[in-house]
């Protein structure tokens, strides 16, 4: 929200610093985003007149102008626009002089071989926005001329400084000069001086046709003043333009002109309708039960005044003449109605939309407008009425016009707010004041006491509200310009907080305050994130919101999207994962290791599931140089990339057992396994498919995980797991006997160490596999493997009577089990 500075002083009496102000109104909750002195524009540029023309005697489309700007010597200037005349007045940009809407510095230049010393300007060379070609006559359109050599500032309302607002969804009495002005007179204590508005509810019930009246909303106002003999001609008076024109709107004619300055004033979005227009479009002279509101239909199109032609669809809400559309509801008007300097009779629209409704159409054409924005936050129906008599009221006394009649819907009734507001529940909310430096309160840091209640009655009555003492407090009745965000008491209470400075209350911290600690979930996520990044990997963010690329079955659709490229809740987080590895290689890294606890989200016919997931994916190396190392990529193996993951898990002290996988498409069929944590699935890791890898574009070895995190934390936090239990440390040797074996394929490695650990009991202590061929010189089905056995007693050293019958032991259960051939 852009404010002017020069406005705001027509509203409110002021005489803070401009500075001063913009931090007073950002701590109480106005944000200052900038501050822009418009005078910047017109720097070196003076009113000038125009002495003596002569054709320039190199060029046919040049002239040679002498133009006096207060110097002894006049200026030789040299000019090629079209309506530049002898003994008239203009604006002059002199040598030195910064055109920052050109990004043109004026310096002496020849033109032709003529010397010129300066600029005659149009307004959009200054950047100002006019509708006039050529260059700025004053006598055309200022009767009052400043004096010639004079800054230019003045006339062009450029000796301005505007302050540009963030302006919250909870605050939508911000989306105007008078709200603001409101606010500066609270924080500063000033008088306000706003125009009058009348309230009084003097408008003819009419009934417009509306086909879905749950898109309007409780607080739905819609109100038409018909207005004729305006003349719409001329210009608008140089105060609303030059006001207008600071805020940056254009100056289009003087209705639409007005209709912006209110909006801009008061915070209410207006429209104008071209009678006449209408009367052609329906064929016949229009009456207010003519106008509607439906929603678009599916191939039906609008032009709108921007002259571009939009799609309409059923949540856009129109406005209508007949059914036939004549403007988007909140959004813009329609090209078929809009008012021109020819309109003499105009349909004055005032209304009070959704919120939802708005922000549906603007999302769905793609436009977001000041009339928009405004209804977006909110507005009062309370001031509907009074803002259309008001623009009315102008129209009139600027245009001549002549109202004939005002109606308002039938449904629309006037709501009085009114909030029971306790004296206790503002002490319990906001406790004591240590010190201010409002003048409103004492300043003494060494005293901590309650609001007074004067004190709460000066501030409420600032902000518009009446009240009325009773047995707890006040019943406290809430101005209609505040009705959209003052409707309970926390609301009166936040306020008094806002205005008085949060910083001036006492700080009460709970007693006794108790330090935080992690419960032994959070620690355990913390230790595996640590233990990943020790590891090297690198933790990603991606966001839970995907596109309808995402072609899940069970996928969650996001019913009210902001775009279509978000549109629902992602069912896997690989997918995005492997996009990471894409930009990442692409870009010149030799290898990409990340990581996400992550969730996904999938739907069964009524039910949502979220599934908390660890997840992440691999792909080449990582190496600190390439010393001792070919120049070429190096790879991780399987068994390289599954071991990094297992050194990342081994700080939860947790057994993971891996299984032959198939069931993933997108993985490879031979290099996947699902992985098992206390009997149950919890997962997979393994190398992608073939297919993925030339989809993405990486090589081969690009590995995936994806493991329940839950799961994880539930089996890490179990008691047994979790309580540390400390053993003596061995103090007798071990013996290590080596088995090689070869049996069939169907036997897996897992399953020989299960048999051997039970046959090996009590004294066998670690199995592993150390060796794995397969070749020609055994069986195609079959497969040899080598396992060393380690055996301790932990009372004494062993001696080959005490190894040699459980290693038999071993022996047979592998001949009868499985029928292994034994090598050793």
């Amino acid at each position: 929200m852009k404010v002017s500075v020069s406005w705001l002083k027509d509203l409110v009496e002021f005489n803070n610093d401009i500075d001063e102000l913009a931090e007073k109104l950002s701590m109480t909750g106005f944000e200052v985003e900038s501050l822009e002195d418009l005078s910047d524009q017109a720097k070196n540029v003076v009113i000038g007149f125009v002495d003596e023309i002569t054709p320039h005697p190199n060029a046919e489309r040049l002239k040679v102008c002498s133009v006096d700007v207060g110097l002894p010597k006049k200026l030789s200037i040299v000019c090629g626009a079209q309506n530049v005349k002898a003994g008239y007045h203009v604006l002059v940009a002199k040598v030195g002089a910064y055109l920052s809407s050109k990004s043109l510095k004026i310096k002496f230049s020849n033109l032709r071989g003529v010397e010129s010393e300066g600029m005659i300007c149009s307004l959009e060379e200054l950047g100002i926005e006019s509708t006039n070609e050529g260059i700025e006559i004053l006598e055309e359109n200022e009767s009052n001329i400043p004096p010639i050599g004079t800054n230019a500032v003045d006339y062009l309302g450029l000796n301005e400084t505007i302050i540009d607002l963030a302006i919250t969804a909870n605050r939508p009495d911000g989306m105007s000069m008078v709200g603001i002005a409101r606010e500066i007179a609270t924080i500063t204590n000033s008088k306000l001086t706003l125009p009058s508005l009348n309230y009084n509810e003097d408008f003819t019930k009419f009934d417009p046709k509306i086909r879905d009246k749950e898109t309007i909303g409780s607080d739905f106002i819609y109100t038409l003043t018909y207005i004729d003999n305006i003349d719409n001609s001329g210009k608008i008076n140089k105060t609303i333009s030059n006001k207008i024109n600071s805020l940056k709107q254009n100056s289009i004619n003087p209705i639409v002109d007005i209709s912006n300055y209110l909006m801009l004033e008061q915070g209410q979005p207006l429209h104008a309708f071209d009678a006449d227009l209408l009367d052609n479009i329906v064929g016949r002279k229009v009456i207010p039960n003519d106008f509607g509101i439906r929603n678009g239909k599916e191939g039906e199109s609008f032009v709108a005044l921007d002259k571009k032609e939009y799609k309409l669809n059923e949540n856009i809400n129109l406005i209508t003449c007949n059914d036939i559309p004549i403007a988007i509801a909140g959004v813009i008007g329609g090209s078929n109605s809009s008012v021109s300097h020819g309109t003499t009779r105009i349909w004055l629209e005032a209304a009070v939309f959704t919120p939802t409704s708005i922000r549906n159409s603007s999302r769905e054409i793609g436009l977001r407008t000041d009339a928009s924005s405004r209804y977006e936050k909110g507005i009062s129906p309370n001031m509907t009425t009074a803002v259309s008599k008001r623009a009315s009221n102008i129209i009139s006394l600027e245009l001549g016009g002549k109202i004939k009649s005002t109606h308002i819907n039938n449904e629309f009734k006037k709501r009085s707010i009114s909030v029971n507001l306790r004296l206790e529940k503002i002490n319990c909310i906001l406790g004591k004041l240590r010190c201010s430096d409002t003048n409103l309160l004492e300043n003494n840091s060494n005293t901590l006491r309650y609001l007074k209640s004067d004190e709460i009655e000066t501030l409420l009555e600032k902000l518009g509200c009446i009240l009325t003492a009773n047995s707890t407090g006040w019943n406290v009745q809430i101005p209609p310009y505040r009705s959209s965000d003052l409707i309970r008491e926390i609301d009166l209470i936040e306020e008094i907080a806002r205005l008085i400075g949060y910083d001036n209350f006492d700080s009460n911290m709970p007693e006794p305050l108790e330090p935080g600690v992690l419960t032994p979930a959070k620690l355990v996520e913390r230790r595996i994130r640590n233990s990943l990044i020790h590891n090297g990997f690198q933790e990603v963010v991606t966001s839970s919101l995907v596109g309808p690329e995402n072609t899940a079955k069970n996928a969650v659709l996001i019913k009210n999207p902001l775009l279509s490229e978000t549109s629902r809740l992602r069912t896997n987080v690989w997918d995005e994962h492997l996009n990471i590895l894409h930009r990442n290689v692409s870009s010149g890294a030799e290898g990409c290791w990340i990581f996400e606890i992550a969730k996904t989200y999938t739907k069964d016919k009524e039910t949502f599931t979220e599934t908390n997931l660890l997840a992440g994916a691999l792909t080449g190396s990582k190496r600190f140089s390439k010393w001792g190392k070919t120049s070429k990529q190096i790879s991780l193996d399987y068994f390289e990339a599954r071991g990094k993951l297992q050194q990342s898990l081994e700080v939860l002290r947790i057994e993971t057992i891996d299984k032959q996988f198939t069931d993933k498409d997108f993985m490879h069929p031979g290099r996947t396994s699902e992985i098992f944590v206390e009997g149950k699935s919890i997962g997979f890791f393994g190398q992608i498919h073939p297919s993925m890898s030339d989809k993405f574009d990486l090589i081969d070895e690009t590995y995936l995980f994806n493991l329940e995190f839950d799961s994880l934390i539930k089996a890490a936090t179990r008691k047994t797991n979790w309580t540390r239990i400390y053993k003596d440390y061995p103090t007798v040797p071990s013996m290590e006997r080596d088995i090689a074996l070869i049996h069939s394929k169907r036997y897996s490695s897992l399953e020989i160490i299960n048999l051997i650990k039970k046959s090996g009991r009590p004294l066998l202590e670690k199995v592993e596999l150390i060796d794995r061929y397969e070749g020609s010189s055994i069986p195609e089905d079959s497969v040899s493997q080598a396992f060393r056995i380690k055996y301790r007693d932990p009372k004494k050293t062993l001696v080959e009577e005490d190894i040699n019958p459980i290693h038999e032991k071993i022996r047979n259960a592998l001949k009868e089990k499985i029928n292994a051939e034994l090598r050793s």
